[in-house]
């Protein structure tokens, strides 16, 4: 008796599941609930200032590496990921994350004052480091960058 009560439920377990696909569509197969990713990233950038500001760099560094996990391509982000770094005197680590922003933000035009401010980074990165060769190729840089944009 007992066995026919465990097949039967699971008979309406089953039967159910099909009434829900074919109402509902593939809606109840999908683990994902969309999420406007433009307002993750804006509220965790906004945590991630306030922190900085209250020279809280660590945590605005965590705020930014969970956006970093939504959009890993932001050139934006990791600049500012390199500015907290630089606060936090963590000089290497702030020059590659620089260098990350310049590569991710390529020779797009938009990001062209981001390529110079990332070039900035760098720059008090190398000061940092003591490392007058880095330092001096960087501000060449910044200011060959700052050049173009002066001659619009």
């Amino acid at each position: 008796m007992r066995q026919v009560n465990i097949r039967w439920q699971k008979g309406v377990i089953k039967l159910l599941f099909i009434i829900l696909m074919v109402f509902m569509g593939n809606a109840i197969a999908s683990p994902y609930i969309k999420v406007d990713t433009r307002e993750a990233i804006k509220s965790l950038l906004t945590d991630a200032k306030a922190y900085y500001e209250e020279k809280e760099f660590e945590q605005a560094a965590a705020s930014l590496e969970r956006a970093l996990r939504i959009d890993p391509r932001n050139p934006i982000l990791w600049h500012n990921l390199a500015g907290s770094r630089l606060a936090q005197e963590d000089w290497k680590r702030a020059a590659n994350l620089a260098q990350k922003s310049n590569a991710l933000a390529g020779s797009d035009k938009r990001y062209k004052r981001l390529r110079i401010r990332n070039w900035v980074v760098i720059t008090l990165a190398c000061e940092g480091m003591s490392d007058t060769v880095c330092t001096r190729e960087a501000r060449n840089r910044a200011q060959a960058l700052a050049r173009t944009l002066s001659r619009r």
